[in-house]
Protein backbone atom coordinates (compact mmCIF):
# COMPACT_ATOMS: atom_id res chain seq x y z
CA UNK A 1 0.00 0.00 0.00
CA UNK A 2 2.93 2.26 1.08
CA UNK A 3 4.93 1.23 -2.02
CA UNK A 4 1.72 2.51 -4.47
CA UNK A 5 1.54 6.02 -3.02
CA UNK A 6 5.18 6.06 -3.40
CA UNK A 7 4.92 5.60 -7.12
CA UNK A 8 1.96 7.90 -7.40
CA UNK A 9 3.66 10.55 -5.57
CA UNK A 10 6.84 10.03 -8.04
CA UNK A 11 4.44 10.19 -11.30
CA UNK A 12 2.91 13.80 -10.40
CA UNK A 13 6.38 14.99 -9.05
CA UNK A 14 7.22 14.14 -12.89
CA UNK A 15 4.37 15.87 -14.24
CA UNK A 16 5.03 18.90 -13.30
CA UNK A 17 8.16 19.10 -14.18
CA UNK A 18 7.05 17.98 -17.72
CA UNK A 19 5.16 20.53 -17.56
CA UNK A 20 7.65 23.55 -16.61
CA UNK A 21 9.96 21.82 -19.47
CA UNK A 22 7.22 22.11 -22.34
CA UNK A 23 6.76 25.91 -20.45
CA UNK A 24 9.72 27.12 -21.21
CA UNK A 25 10.61 25.53 -24.54
CA UNK A 26 7.14 27.44 -25.70
CA UNK A 27 8.23 30.90 -24.48
CA UNK A 28 11.77 30.27 -25.84
CA UNK A 29 10.06 29.29 -29.44
CA UNK A 30 7.69 31.67 -28.97
CA UNK A 31 10.53 34.76 -28.76
CA UNK A 32 12.50 33.20 -31.49
CA UNK A 33 9.44 32.94 -33.57
CA UNK A 34 8.51 36.71 -32.76
CA UNK A 35 12.55 38.51 -33.13
CA UNK A 36 12.58 36.21 -36.38
CA UNK A 37 9.18 38.67 -37.63
CA UNK A 38 10.59 42.32 -36.50
CA UNK A 39 14.57 41.48 -36.13
CA UNK A 40 14.81 42.17 -40.04
CA UNK A 41 13.07 45.37 -39.95
CA UNK A 42 14.80 46.71 -36.65
CA UNK A 43 18.05 45.83 -36.77
CA UNK A 44 18.95 46.06 -40.17
CA UNK A 45 23.06 45.89 -40.47
CA UNK A 46 24.41 48.74 -42.57
CA UNK A 47 25.15 47.51 -47.11
CA UNK A 48 28.02 50.26 -47.02
CA UNK A 49 30.81 50.90 -45.05
CA UNK A 50 30.58 52.46 -42.11
CA UNK A 51 33.95 54.11 -40.12
CA UNK A 52 33.89 56.16 -37.04
CA UNK A 53 36.10 58.37 -35.42
CA UNK A 54 36.92 56.80 -31.89
CA UNK A 55 39.25 59.74 -30.57
CA UNK A 56 40.56 62.78 -32.04
CA UNK A 57 44.04 64.18 -30.05
CA UNK A 58 45.50 67.35 -30.12
CA UNK A 59 48.83 67.51 -28.38
CA UNK A 60 49.34 70.45 -26.24
CA UNK A 61 53.23 69.86 -26.33
CA UNK A 62 53.68 70.29 -30.75
CA UNK A 63 50.63 72.29 -32.49
CA UNK A 64 52.44 70.92 -35.86
CA UNK A 65 50.01 67.83 -35.99
CA UNK A 66 47.14 66.36 -34.25
CA UNK A 67 45.89 62.52 -34.04
CA UNK A 68 42.61 60.40 -35.54
CA UNK A 69 41.89 57.29 -34.12
CA UNK A 70 39.50 55.54 -36.78
CA UNK A 71 37.26 52.13 -36.26
CA UNK A 72 36.09 49.80 -39.30
CA UNK A 73 33.21 48.61 -37.18
CA UNK A 74 33.13 44.51 -36.90
CA UNK A 75 29.78 44.31 -38.49
CA UNK A 76 30.93 46.39 -41.62
CA UNK A 77 30.19 44.46 -45.14
CA UNK A 78 33.49 45.31 -45.94
CA UNK A 79 37.01 47.13 -45.88
CA UNK A 80 37.11 50.83 -46.27
CA UNK A 81 39.52 52.63 -47.75
CA UNK A 82 40.01 56.39 -45.76
CA UNK A 83 41.00 58.75 -48.55
CA UNK A 84 40.87 62.50 -46.82
CA UNK A 85 41.17 64.02 -43.89
CA UNK A 86 39.60 67.77 -43.28
CA UNK A 87 39.36 70.46 -40.84
CA UNK A 88 36.74 73.19 -40.48
CA UNK A 89 37.45 76.14 -38.03
CA UNK A 90 35.17 78.53 -36.67
CA UNK A 91 36.51 81.21 -39.48
CA UNK A 92 34.53 79.29 -42.24
CA UNK A 93 37.95 77.91 -43.65
CA UNK A 94 38.20 74.24 -44.59
CA UNK A 95 42.06 72.66 -44.34
CA UNK A 96 42.43 69.78 -46.21
CA UNK A 97 45.45 67.69 -44.32
CA UNK A 98 48.39 66.74 -47.42
CA UNK A 99 50.25 64.81 -45.18
CA UNK A 100 49.52 62.02 -42.70
CA UNK A 101 51.74 58.71 -41.38
CA UNK A 102 50.75 56.51 -42.51
CA UNK A 103 50.04 58.18 -46.20
CA UNK A 104 46.82 58.19 -46.78
CA UNK A 105 45.07 56.04 -48.42
CA UNK A 106 45.11 53.34 -46.06
CA UNK A 107 42.46 50.34 -45.53
CA UNK A 108 41.03 49.60 -42.74
CA UNK A 109 39.38 45.66 -42.26
CA UNK A 110 36.37 45.08 -40.44
CA UNK A 111 37.12 45.38 -37.08
CA UNK A 112 40.59 47.17 -37.06
CA UNK A 113 40.96 50.66 -35.39
CA UNK A 114 44.10 52.79 -36.66
CA UNK A 115 45.13 56.09 -35.12
CA UNK A 116 46.63 58.71 -38.20
CA UNK A 117 49.15 61.15 -37.35
CA UNK A 118 47.62 64.37 -39.27
CA UNK A 119 49.90 67.04 -39.98
CA UNK A 120 48.37 70.44 -39.63
CA UNK A 121 49.55 73.69 -38.10
CA UNK A 122 46.78 74.60 -35.55
CA UNK A 123 48.39 77.11 -33.80
CA UNK A 124 46.04 80.31 -35.03
CA UNK A 125 43.32 78.10 -33.34
CA UNK A 126 44.35 77.71 -29.99
CA UNK A 127 41.06 76.71 -27.39
CA UNK A 128 38.50 76.77 -30.52
CA UNK A 129 36.16 74.20 -31.53
CA UNK A 130 37.18 72.48 -34.89
CA UNK A 131 34.94 69.82 -37.01
CA UNK A 132 36.93 66.38 -38.15
CA UNK A 133 35.55 65.11 -41.34
CA UNK A 134 37.03 61.57 -42.43
CA UNK A 135 36.37 60.92 -46.40
CA UNK A 136 35.84 57.13 -46.93
CA UNK A 137 36.08 55.78 -50.56
CA UNK A 138 32.31 54.84 -51.53
CA UNK A 139 31.43 54.40 -47.96
CA UNK A 140 29.63 57.12 -45.25
CA UNK A 141 32.12 59.24 -43.87
CA UNK A 142 32.11 60.35 -40.33
CA UNK A 143 32.21 63.76 -38.58
CA UNK A 144 33.31 64.78 -35.13
CA UNK A 145 33.99 68.52 -32.60
CA UNK A 146 36.89 68.33 -31.37
CA UNK A 147 38.22 70.96 -29.21
CA UNK A 148 42.22 72.37 -29.30
CA UNK A 149 44.16 72.96 -26.25
CA UNK A 150 43.82 76.02 -24.25
CA UNK A 151 46.91 77.90 -24.49
CA UNK A 152 46.72 81.99 -22.86
CA UNK A 153 50.57 83.25 -24.55
CA UNK A 154 50.56 87.09 -24.66
CA UNK A 155 52.81 89.68 -25.24
CA UNK A 156 52.18 92.33 -22.66
CA UNK A 157 53.64 95.09 -22.64
CA UNK A 158 56.23 96.55 -25.24
CA UNK A 159 57.82 99.73 -23.87
CA UNK A 160 60.58 102.22 -25.16
CA UNK A 161 62.53 104.61 -23.05
CA UNK A 162 63.29 107.38 -25.97
CA UNK A 163 64.88 109.28 -22.52
CA UNK A 164 66.77 106.53 -21.76
CA UNK A 165 67.83 105.02 -25.38
CA UNK A 166 67.04 104.31 -28.81
CA UNK A 167 68.79 101.33 -29.66
CA UNK A 168 67.01 98.57 -26.96
CA UNK A 169 63.08 98.06 -26.29
CA UNK A 170 61.71 95.76 -23.78
CA UNK A 171 58.65 93.63 -24.37
CA UNK A 172 57.05 91.49 -22.02
CA UNK A 173 55.75 87.62 -22.53
CA UNK A 174 53.30 85.71 -20.12
CA UNK A 175 52.00 82.22 -20.19
CA UNK A 176 48.78 82.47 -17.62
CA UNK A 177 47.17 79.26 -16.39
CA UNK A 178 48.66 77.78 -19.48
CA UNK A 179 49.00 73.87 -19.67
CA UNK A 180 52.58 73.44 -20.16
CA UNK A 181 56.51 75.28 -20.25
CA UNK A 182 56.63 76.57 -23.84
CA UNK A 183 60.36 77.53 -25.19
CA UNK A 184 60.36 81.13 -26.95
CA UNK A 185 62.81 80.44 -29.71
CA UNK A 186 62.02 83.88 -31.62
CA UNK A 187 61.11 86.88 -31.50
CA UNK A 188 60.58 89.26 -34.34
CA UNK A 189 59.64 92.61 -35.66
CA UNK A 190 57.96 93.61 -37.95
CA UNK A 191 58.78 90.17 -39.70
CA UNK A 192 62.31 90.99 -38.82
CA UNK A 193 64.06 88.65 -36.26
CA UNK A 194 65.64 90.08 -33.84
CA UNK A 195 69.20 88.35 -33.01
CA UNK A 196 70.46 90.45 -29.83
CA UNK A 197 67.77 89.54 -27.35
CA UNK A 198 68.39 88.69 -23.14
CA UNK A 199 67.98 86.79 -21.90
CA UNK A 200 68.91 84.89 -24.60
CA UNK A 201 66.55 82.47 -26.56
CA UNK A 202 65.60 79.61 -26.33
CA UNK A 203 63.93 80.67 -23.09
CA UNK A 204 61.87 78.54 -21.47
CA UNK A 205 58.58 80.70 -20.07
CA UNK A 206 56.44 78.34 -17.38
CA UNK A 207 53.11 78.52 -16.75
CA UNK A 208 51.68 81.16 -15.01
CA UNK A 209 54.83 83.01 -15.29
CA UNK A 210 55.83 86.46 -17.27
CA UNK A 211 59.51 87.49 -18.78
CA UNK A 212 60.86 90.34 -20.03
CA UNK A 213 63.09 90.23 -22.68
CA UNK A 214 65.18 93.74 -23.48
CA UNK A 215 65.65 93.43 -27.63
CA UNK A 216 68.44 94.97 -28.42
CA UNK A 217 67.37 96.85 -32.02
CA UNK A 218 67.53 100.41 -33.23
CA UNK A 219 64.27 101.61 -32.99
CA UNK A 220 64.82 105.29 -34.82
CA UNK A 221 63.06 103.59 -38.22
CA UNK A 222 60.15 102.81 -35.91
CA UNK A 223 59.58 106.61 -35.07
CA UNK A 224 55.65 107.30 -35.37
CA UNK A 225 55.03 103.39 -37.28
CA UNK A 226 53.00 100.69 -36.64
CA UNK A 227 55.09 97.98 -34.89
CA UNK A 228 54.16 94.48 -35.12
CA UNK A 229 55.90 92.07 -32.19
CA UNK A 230 56.06 88.07 -32.75
CA UNK A 231 57.19 85.67 -30.21
CA UNK A 232 57.14 81.97 -31.56
CA UNK A 233 58.00 78.82 -29.23
CA UNK A 234 59.58 75.56 -30.01
CA UNK A 235 55.57 74.12 -29.80
CA UNK A 236 54.49 76.54 -32.49
CA UNK A 237 52.71 78.97 -30.52
CA UNK A 238 52.30 82.00 -31.06
CA UNK A 239 51.63 86.15 -29.42
CA UNK A 240 51.42 89.07 -31.29
CA UNK A 241 50.94 92.57 -30.28
CA UNK A 242 50.90 95.79 -32.13
CA UNK A 243 51.97 99.20 -30.90
CA UNK A 244 52.76 102.27 -32.15
CA UNK A 245 56.58 103.14 -32.04
CA UNK A 246 56.86 106.71 -30.03
CA UNK A 247 57.71 109.69 -31.94
CA UNK A 248 61.39 112.27 -31.10
CA UNK A 249 61.26 115.17 -33.85
CA UNK A 250 64.87 116.96 -33.88
CA UNK A 251 65.12 119.65 -35.93
CA UNK A 252 68.41 121.26 -37.16
CA UNK A 253 68.32 124.78 -38.70
CA UNK A 254 69.76 128.23 -39.16
CA UNK A 255 73.33 126.96 -39.65
CA UNK A 256 75.56 129.84 -39.93
CA UNK A 257 79.37 130.44 -40.93
CA UNK A 258 81.61 132.96 -39.12
CA UNK A 259 85.09 134.04 -38.70
CA UNK A 260 86.11 136.92 -36.73
CA UNK A 261 90.16 136.82 -38.11
CA UNK A 262 92.14 135.00 -40.90
CA UNK A 263 93.03 132.19 -38.40
CA UNK A 264 89.48 132.39 -35.89
CA UNK A 265 86.82 130.43 -37.75
CA UNK A 266 83.63 128.72 -36.37
CA UNK A 267 79.81 127.86 -37.27
CA UNK A 268 76.72 128.17 -34.79
CA UNK A 269 73.68 125.67 -34.98
CA UNK A 270 70.35 125.98 -33.73
CA UNK A 271 68.92 122.19 -32.11
CA UNK A 272 65.53 121.79 -31.64
CA UNK A 273 62.78 119.32 -29.70
CA UNK A 274 59.93 119.38 -30.91
CA UNK A 275 56.69 119.48 -28.55
CA UNK A 276 55.41 116.43 -30.11
CA UNK A 277 58.58 114.30 -28.75
CA UNK A 278 58.09 112.61 -25.98
CA UNK A 279 61.58 113.14 -24.25
CA UNK A 280 63.82 115.16 -23.34
CA UNK A 281 67.43 113.84 -24.99
CA UNK A 282 70.69 114.91 -24.12
CA UNK A 283 72.91 116.62 -27.21
CA UNK A 284 76.49 114.73 -27.07
CA UNK A 285 78.59 115.82 -30.63
CA UNK A 286 78.22 117.71 -33.90
CA UNK A 287 79.52 116.20 -37.08
CA UNK A 288 79.85 118.14 -40.43
CA UNK A 289 80.36 116.36 -43.22
CA UNK A 290 81.86 117.74 -46.47
CA UNK A 291 83.56 116.50 -49.70
CA UNK A 292 83.32 113.13 -48.67
CA UNK A 293 84.92 113.98 -45.32
CA UNK A 294 83.07 113.45 -42.24
CA UNK A 295 84.63 115.72 -39.32
CA UNK A 296 83.97 115.58 -35.68
CA UNK A 297 83.62 118.79 -34.29
CA UNK A 298 86.14 119.08 -31.03
CA UNK A 299 85.35 122.60 -29.26
CA UNK A 300 81.62 123.28 -28.83
CA UNK A 301 80.35 126.49 -26.43
CA UNK A 302 78.29 125.48 -24.42
CA UNK A 303 80.37 122.45 -23.28
CA UNK A 304 78.39 118.98 -24.54
CA UNK A 305 76.57 116.97 -23.72
CA UNK A 306 73.53 119.34 -23.33
CA UNK A 307 70.37 118.33 -22.52
CA UNK A 308 67.61 119.20 -24.61
CA UNK A 309 64.27 119.42 -23.05
CA UNK A 310 60.87 118.52 -25.11
CA UNK A 311 59.70 121.77 -26.98
CA UNK A 312 62.62 123.70 -26.40
CA UNK A 313 66.21 124.85 -28.56
CA UNK A 314 69.59 125.32 -27.94
CA UNK A 315 71.79 127.18 -29.79
CA UNK A 316 75.25 125.56 -30.20
CA UNK A 317 78.75 127.48 -31.33
CA UNK A 318 81.22 125.28 -33.08
CA UNK A 319 85.03 126.12 -33.45
CA UNK A 320 86.11 124.98 -36.86
CA UNK A 321 88.35 125.91 -39.59
CA UNK A 322 86.48 126.27 -42.67
CA UNK A 323 88.53 128.06 -45.24
CA UNK A 324 89.38 125.26 -46.81
CA UNK A 325 85.88 124.09 -47.52
CA UNK A 326 84.67 127.57 -49.12
CA UNK A 327 82.07 127.61 -51.29
CA UNK A 328 81.21 124.17 -51.03
CA UNK A 329 78.13 122.18 -49.45
CA UNK A 330 78.34 120.58 -46.06
CA UNK A 331 75.89 118.78 -43.87
CA UNK A 332 75.45 119.73 -40.29
CA UNK A 333 74.46 116.34 -37.74
CA UNK A 334 73.62 116.75 -34.28
CA UNK A 335 73.91 113.41 -32.05
CA UNK A 336 72.46 112.27 -28.76
CA UNK A 337 73.49 109.89 -25.84
CA UNK A 338 70.29 108.66 -26.58
CA UNK A 339 71.03 107.81 -30.06
CA UNK A 340 68.90 109.92 -31.77
CA UNK A 341 70.41 112.30 -34.83
CA UNK A 342 69.01 114.60 -36.63
CA UNK A 343 71.14 116.39 -39.80
CA UNK A 344 70.21 119.78 -41.71
CA UNK A 345 69.73 120.34 -45.09
CA UNK A 346 72.78 121.12 -47.11
CA UNK A 347 74.28 124.54 -46.65
CA UNK A 348 76.93 126.53 -48.85
CA UNK A 349 80.20 127.46 -47.00
CA UNK A 350 80.37 131.02 -47.59
CA UNK A 351 83.11 131.93 -50.34
CA UNK A 352 84.89 134.69 -48.65
CA UNK A 353 85.01 135.32 -44.62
Amino acid sequence: MKLAQNIKGISKLLMLLLLIVFFLLGTVLSYIWTMGFYAPNEYNLPNKTSVTIENVQFPPEDTAFFNVTLLNPSYSPSDAVIDQIKVSTTDGNVHSITSTSPTLPITLVPGQSKTIRSFWSWTRYVDQTVDVYVLVVGGSGPAIQAKTPFMNLTVTDVVFEPSVTSTRFNITVQSMRSPISVDISEITVNGAAVTNVAPTLPYRLNPNASKTFALQRDWADLQNQTVSVEVRTAQGYEAFKTVTGPLMKLNVFDVQFFNTTVTDFYFSVTIQNSAVSLAGVDVNLVTVYVEGQNITIGTVTPNLPQALQQDSTLLLTCTWDWSQFKGKSATVTIYTTQGFKSSSTETNIPDTP
